[in-house]
């Protein structure tokens, strides 16, 4: 596995690398990590570190030889980062796959440190380039149904869903268990990369209106800052009432969402945000939370009226009154909680993981 810029915990990389060694196969991943080490069966090698986006690609090639030197059956890439190796490797006559996490072709709409005007040509410039790319390796791998059609036959559909496996939530509940907190105030959660279009602000803005209304409530924020963000929202009125915690290990992050009263998932329509299911909605309904979340047609489609609320990203108005209601009735939230354990019950990465396996099969023949 390459995926130099992904953490060696708490990803869509980790959970292939943890199926494939469970399914017998010797795993090596080039991730980011301090030093080598072993885990759930994976050796886990530490990446060239980085300083800025510059020196990651001035990387490739000490990634490439560090790749090379596994001698590995097959090379699986992920992220467009790691198109020029595919490339190298496949013309070494090597097996890879690779693997978009996302649409980025839209993606690259949010980058905020691109300068606007070269964000919709250099997304477009790079759907060129993982369409031929898929033509030419020996599979693809992708997360939303939409991108199918733009890839080749060797393309397969491994959509992001929630591990649910009975010993990694074991450790959750442990955690969740140490963590004190009572009744009041309320605890709302947002687990992600933070950024405007992410709903911070949104998020920020309803947190005031709550207390505003004497619904005593405070926030957990939990991730990295995507563009900068948090300068502002530190001076908005709201956050005396935020508790950010930065990155944490993905069981920290579950064992808080246990802790919550509800998860927030209002993100803007933008890029493809819309197309892209979000882990952490599954994430939430896993952990028994009720959820409110972006009203996009497709995870409306997708969920149904199950484990939450729909509201639009663009009226916080409605955001809040959607949290009173939440906030107001525990029996309701119960209501939720239990959908949403029903509907992650039939999907998660044990089902979803499947896809994988079979890919593996097929190029170990």
């Amino acid at each position: 596995m390459l995926a130099p810029v992904h953490r060696a915990w708490g990803n869509r990389v980790v959970r292939e690398c943890v199926s494939l060694a469970e399914a017998g196969y010797r795993v090596r991943a080039l991730m980011r990590c301090e030093q080598e080490h072993v885990a759930e069966g994976v050796t886990f090698l530490p990446a060239p570190a980085y300083r800025n986006r510059l020196q990651r690609f001035l990387n490739l090639p000490r990634v490439l030889r560090m790749a090379l030197a596994q001698r590995a059956d097959i090379y699986h890439l992920h992220n467009p980062d790691m198109i020029p190796l595919a490339l190298v490797l496949k013309l070494l006559g090597k097996t890879v796959i690779y693997d978009t996490h996302e649409d980025y072709s839209q993606r690259l709409l949010l980058r905020s440190w691109l300068p606007k005007p070269l964000r919709r040509p250099l997304g477009y410039l790079l759907s060129l380039a993982e369409r031929g790319l898929s033509h030419w390796l020996d599979a693809t791998l992708v997360t939303q149904e939409r991108q199918l059609p733009r890839f080749s036959k060797r393309c397969r559909l491994l959509r992001n869903a929630p591990v649910l496996s009975e010993v990694l939530m074991a450790r959750v509940r442990v955690q969740a268990a140490a963590l004190a907190r009572e009744a009041r105030p309320y605890r709302l959660i947002y687990a992600g990369g933070l950024s405007r279009a992410r709903g911070l602000f949104n998020a920020l803005d309803a947190l005031q209106g709550l207390n505003a209304r004497g619904l005593a409530t405070r926030l957990w924020l939990l991730g990295p800052e995507l563009e900068p963000c948090l300068d502002q929202a530190m001076g908005h009125p709201a956050w005396a009432h935020v508790d950010y915690l930065g990155l944490q290990p993905h069981e920290t992050v579950l064992a808080h969402m246990m802790r919550a009263d509800v998860g927030l998932a209002v993100l803007a329509d933008e890029g493809d945000h819309a197309a892209a299911r979000p882990t952490k909605l599954f994430e939430y309904m896993a952990c028994g939370l009720p959820f409110v979340a972006s009203d996009f047609p497709l995870w409306r489609e997708f969920v149904g009226d199950r484990g939450g609320i729909w509201v639009r990203a663009d009226d916080p108005e409605g955001l809040l009154e959607a949290l009173c209601a939440l906030l107001g009735d525990e029996v309701w939230r119960r209501e939720l909680a239990a959908q949403g354990g029903e509907f992650v019950a039939n999907f998660n990465w044990d089902e979803e993981k499947q896809s994988l396996l079979s890919v593996y099969e097929y190029l170990s023949r």
